[in-house]
């Protein structure tokens, strides 16, 4: 159940700057509560979970040639971990 929660983890200079302070960032399912995302990173990586928090982001119109499309809409989660515990992302995921 935990895979099909957790997309996958956002790999970016910002967030990798967050690791050190304990700080990861995935996308997740779109119907996800914080309770759920805490559960599945627990039981996914082994670790304890300080607090969650997520951030809706909605698609936005962009032109393709003729036509208007949407982006997808996306929910990411911000989990921090209680001091003493670390996720090496690139690896586990």
């Amino acid at each position: 159940m935990s895979k099909e929660i957790l997309l996958y983890p956002i790999v970016t200079e910002k967030s990798m700057s967050m690791t050190e302070e304990g700080r990861y960032d995935f996308i997740v399912v779109k119907n996800s509560t914080k309770l759920e995302i805490k559960d599945a990173v627990e039981k996914m990586f082994n670790v304890k979970v300080a607090w969650v928090n997520v951030l809706r982001t909605h698609g936005k119109k962009r032109m393709r040639k003729a036509s208007i499309g949407m982006t997808p809409s996306k929910k990411k989660a911000v989990v921090a971990l209680m001091p003493g515990f670390k996720i090496d992302v690139i690896t586990n995921v």
